[in-house]
């Protein structure tokens, strides 16, 4: 059935994830938006996943199974497939937060012709899917995003013209903080982005997982990297993580340190009660019947 609506494609790569990658991909298959094309690539996981992606390729648009060269490279394989006019990738532990999320992005960047890429909020979320925490909204920031990867890579989708202009592919030099180098290149090639207050993506934070495991050893490193090339300089861990807590209380902790503090405990003491009230609520509900079953999507038995 023809339709208007622009095209989305989404990327997943995918490696070992078995216990996280069915929930990953009823997340973006039960999407209410009519025009999805949703491209998996995995490099030959040895875990179980690949029977799972297997019972799911009557519903993708694409699926490789095969060895690639980590995650950046299993993206460019996805982005060289894809035909979408808007763009994203969501990794295999992650979930989008309901089933309208890529239809809200797309109204999003309908609404404002001039931004090239838009953000929702992320929720984090332990290895069950029960509410861990989550960061204030505030509107996008480019000179602190110079200095703190504050963006959630799971809520980001752009159009292909900055994707094309940025050089059409993620960095193979980068397997932790490709997103990131690739936020830079989008700004140096001129990019409007644009932050949004509704809730976009699910960000699983559980022990051994990638973010946390390689952040010392691969994800300094690389964010270290970056600002040497675009700022000429590097920023200290615990200086980029003030910059990141600036962005969210929207105060300095250079230019006003006290009302920073002030700003910080005030979150702390809304966060805590935040979490107490969400903390026994599955977010991730993507195995849940029911929701599958007000979906387009019917699962393969």
């Amino acid at each position: 059935m023809a339709t208007s609506q622009p095209r989305v494609s989404i990327i997943t790569p995918s490696y070992n994830h078995r216990e996280f990658i069915e929930r990953t991909l009823l997340s973006v298959l039960c999407q209410d938006y009519p025009n999805l094309e949703y491209i998996v690539v995995d490099g030959a996981s040895q875990d179980g996943t690949v029977e799972v992606l297997e019972r799911y390729r009557p519903h993708l648009g694409h699926l490789i199974i095969e060895p690639d060269q980590g995650q950046s490279d299993a993206l460019n394989k996805g982005f060289a497939l894809a035909t979408g006019e808007i763009l994203a990738y969501l990794n295999s532990d992650d979930c989008y937060a309901g089933p309208e999320v890529v239809s809200a992005a797309v109204a999003f960047l309908d609404q404002h012709p001039e931004t090239d890429l838009v953000y929702g909020r992320r929720h984090f979320i332990d290895a069950q899917g029960v509410f861990q925490i989550a960061r204030p909204y505030q509107p996008f920031n480019r000179r602190l995003l110079y200095l703190a990867d504050y963006i959630p890579q799971e809520c980001t989708f752009w159009r292909r013209g900055i994707f094309e202009r940025a050089g059409n592919h993620i960095s193979t030099e980068f397997n932790f903080a490709m997103d990131y180098e690739l936020w830079f290149r989008f700004l140096e090639s001129g990019a409007e982005f644009l932050a949004v207050d509704h809730l976009f993506g699910l960000f699983r934070w559980y022990p051994n997982q990638k973010s946390q495991e390689q952040w010392h050893e691969k994800g300094l490193p690389e964010i270290a990297r970056l600002h040497q090339k675009y700022l000429g300089r590097i920023v200290l861990e615990e200086d980029m993580y003030n910059y990141f807590l600036s962005y969210f209380y929207g105060v300095s902790h250079e230019e006003q340190p006290a009302a920073f503090a002030f700003f910080h405990r005030i979150w702390e003491l809304t966060d805590w009660h935040r979490r107490e009230s969400l903390r026994y609520q599955y977010e991730d509900r993507w195995m849940n019947p029911d929701l599958l079953k007000i979906s387009r999507f019917t699962p393969r038995t």
